[in-house]
């Protein structure tokens, strides 16, 4: 058995085989052995910087270990493996983005437990890709190439190579926000070898489908690549509801194969989509808890938002990435962002509940009616409503990494710079009187007669950010299986914004903030042996009033100096690694505590003071590797017991909620992908996949009154996928018992997923 690393002969072997590794790790193991030491301290990094899955030759044929504990982060601040990163690390490669015809972000991690779809509400909601990690916001937490990805869209997949999920509170390595991790989307980028690739999807909706890949090598360590997509599908098991989105990504790699590389990767995405405002969940007040209308017999295909809904994004996103590296103690790095993204979005909210008055809305008995068993009752619609967004930002992170020895002891040291600059305007649309819905059996989905949007001055806003951070890292070996890494960072970040003055017919004065943080983490990693690992970590982050422009962050003209949530991780864990390295366990504890000096008003966007502390703490466990050279097994399971230590009353959370769980958090979370080539029991040329998953999460609460509830699901997957010489066929079936299920939820609404959907793609390379 012998190793290779080789950029073209591994990505063959990936096609058809699966790997999500749920790896909360330690650092590199260090043994007495100085030949494994030097094998694993010297784990290489492919050209483009995606993370790679170390490969082993096996009877002739390449394939790839689907523990990815060997692969690298990709992120030069980061710069061991991910067995060598002391936190829960998920990573999931393109090859099971395949397998499952994922084709966006949110798809990606649906197999990823503790990660859930979020929604907003007015000013703050409805942002595109919107994420909790363990239960906490990471909308603004989502980096392409470790650079942030301002904007507010859905991101399709088709120019990502991987995706990763770094958990637990991150800012030493990300910068704000990272309460409950951070998700890194790796690009596909220009490499060495010509490869060709046209795959073709129809599918249930209907979807249909098409992703060119081309790569061609231009000289010796030049290359060209250029992907495109073309996407439109119906939403299965929803009325209206449809996307519609086309992009192009072009890499140029200079330096490939060398010790000093030059890529630049530039990506647009345009998408035209109707937003899904779900289904209401009646309003109680009683004190119970309501489920959405679903739940009580309504049918999940209905729609209770107008035609008028729309989403038009565009995004715009170029980036420069620079590595060289210095014999074999030093490495140097700058990577460069620019992205531009425009956004107009017109959605219709709706509500069931009793009485009336609330923001001027009729009244009726939606609430009683349905929970009497009268499904066929008036429920409410919000005045349709709008947003216009034009949005910029930058960012440039230089990195030096060092690897010396002081004495006895080796050092691995990290340290660099992270600037970044944001800016977004902001405008509202209003609809014309439009309040008429029909009933939840028979909603209205036309707009009346003489219907108009128009922009408001009243709701425009202009907000900026810019942040200026330094890090540092030292990882310490004390001794051969022993080792203390550290870290510290320290941003100073500045936020401004302005809304609209109707007295002036101009823009207020500006508001401003400024926040200066340190944040640290720390780690004690122990390897007795090769195969086993263990460490224990503390981190800290923080988000600064006006984080995140574009995500509507703004600071409040009379508390311009609110204090930042302060955020802290604890996190024990283990590894062992079985069967010469093919399967790994993995094993953490976790305590994430987090404490709001601030929180974005749901309805307006604006910061306001609080004084609340939340706390998600848990176990995960992961298995993932090759059980049998014909059998891949990827299983996770996250355990959350989540509670609100300290709240403040709001709008929408009037009363005392101290002791309730933290909004959006499934205690129990199980998700299983394998699959089995069948081709050698039968001596089939080629390769057969059969395949499935399974996804289970418990219910949870929807806000922190624990008024509204999500119940439980447990959804199934299936595909069968043949493979031979260079052509690839495959069906693919989610949600196969047709499972009623909700994809996110906000408060007194919950998104419906797709019903079943069956899909069947071809792919050829040529």
């Amino acid at each position: 058995m012998e190793t290779s690393m080789n950029v073209k002969t591994l990505r063959p072997a990936l096609s058809g085989l699966g790997a999500i590794a749920s790896v909360a790790t330690g650092a590199c193991f260090v043994a007495s052995d100085p030949a494994y030491a030097e094998e694993v301290t010297s784990a290489p990094k492919a050209d483009d910087g995606t993370v790679e899955i170390p490969a082993t030759m096996i009877e002739g044929q390449s394939e790839p270990s689907t523990s990815a504990l060997k692969a690298n982060t990709g992120l030069d601040r980061l710069p061991d493996t991910l067995q060598s990163t002391p936190q829960t690390v998920t990573v999931v490669p393109q090859v099971v983005i395949e397998q499952q015809q994922a084709t966006t972000i949110d798809q990606v991690l649906k197999y990823v437990p503790g990660v859930t779809v979020a929604t907003g509400e007015g000013n703050g909601g409805m942002n595109g890709d919107a994420f909790r990690i363990r239960g906490f916001d990471a909308k603004g937490d989502i980096y392409i190439d470790g650079l942030r990805d301002f904007g507010a869209y859905v991101r399709d997949d088709f120019a990502t190579e991987n995706v990763q999920v770094f958990k637990g509170s991150s800012s030493e390595s990300f910068g704000n926000g990272t309460t409950g991790g951070a998700i890194n989307l790796q690009s596909k980028t220009a490499h060495l070898g010509d490869s060709n690739t046209v795959q073709t999807t129809l599918g249930g909706g209907p979807q249909k489908r098409v992703v060119a890949d081309v790569n061609h090598q231009l000289d010796g360590t030049t290359a060209l690549r250029i992907v495109g997509m073309w996407h439109d599908q119906d939403v299965e098991g929803r009325d209206h509801v449809y996307t519609k989105r086309w992009g192009a990504l072009g890499s140029l790699g200079f330096g490939l194969g060398t010790d000093q590389t030059f890529t630049i990767n530039y990506m647009h995405q345009r998408g035209d989509r109707r937003p899904d405002m779900g289904v209401p969940i009646p309003t109680r007040t009683d004190g119970g808890r309501a489920y959405p209308v679903t739940e009580y017999g309504v049918p999940r295909s209905s729609f209770y938002g107008k035609e008028s809904d729309r989403d038009v994004t565009k995004v715009d996103m170029l980036t420069l990435r620079y590595h060289k590296d210095i014999g074999d103690w030093l490495t140097l790095s700058n990577d460069t962002r620019y992205a531009r993204y425009t956004r107009r979005m017109v959605f219709t909210p709706n509500v069931c509940m009793d009485g009336g008055g609330f923001y001027g809305l009729p009244t009726n008995t939606c609430t009683s009616s349905v929970l009497s068993g009268n499904l066929n009752t008036a429920y409410t619609v919000w005045p349709v409503y709008g947003d216009v967004q034009k949005s910029y930002g930058g960012e440039n992170i230089t990195t030096a990494q060092a690897r010396f020895n002081t004495g006895p002891l080796r050092h691995e040291m990290t340290g660099g710079f992270d600037v970044y600059y944001q800016r977004n305007k902001f405008g509202t649309i209003s609809g014309s009187s439009n309040r008429d819905g029909g009933t939840l059996l028979d909603p209205i989905f036309d707009n009346p007669e003489g219907f108009t949007l128009s922009e408001r001055d009243s709701g425009k806003t202009r907000a900026q950010s810019w942040d200026v951070g330094v890090f540092a890292s030292d990882r310490v070996w004390l001794t051969d299986t022993f080792s203390v890494l550290a870290g510290l960072r320290e941003d100073s970040y500045h936020a401004r914004s302005a809304s609209w003055d109707t007295t002036t017919d101009g823009f207020a004065p500006w508001s401003d903030a400024t926040t200066h943080f340190l944040s640290p983490k720390a780690s004690l990693i122990w390897e007795p042996t090769p195969q086993q690992s263990y460490y224990i970590s503390y981190a800290r982050s923080f988000t600064p009033q006006g984080a995140n422009p574009t995500y509507q962050g703004t600071v409040s003209q009379s508390e311009p100096n609110l204090e930042p949530d302060k955020n802290r991780t604890l996190e024990i864990g283990g590894k062992w690694s079985l069967l010469d390295d093919d399967l790994g366990l993995t094993a953490a504890l976790f305590r994430v505590n987090k404490n709001r000096g601030s929180y974005n008003d749901p309805l307006t966007g604006a910061s306001v003071a609080a004084g609340e502390e939340d706390r998600v703490q848990g176990v995960e466990l992961g298995v993932t590797g090759k059980i049998t050279p014909a059998w891949d097994a990827q299983a996770s399971y996250t355990y959350m017991d989540s509670k609100i230590l300290a709240s403040t009353p709001s709008t929408f959370d009037p009363g005392d909620t101290v002791g309730n769980h933290v909004p959006y958090v499934s205690r129990h979370n199980l998700a299983l992908w394998s699959t089995y080539n069948i081709a050698p029991l039968f001596a089939l040329p080629g390769k057969v996949l059969l395949g499935g998953g399974m996804n289970y999460r418990s219910a949870y609460d929807a806000d922190p009154t624990m008024r509204y509830g999500i119940p439980s699901a447990t959804t199934f997957d299936a595909m069968v996928s043949y493979e031979i010489d260079r052509y690839r066929v495959a069906l693919n079936i989610t949600n196969l018992t047709d499972k009623l299920t909700y994809s996110s939820a906000f408060y007194y609404r919950a998104e419906v997923a797709p019903g079943r959907t069956v899909a069947l793609s071809t792919s050829v390379e040529f």
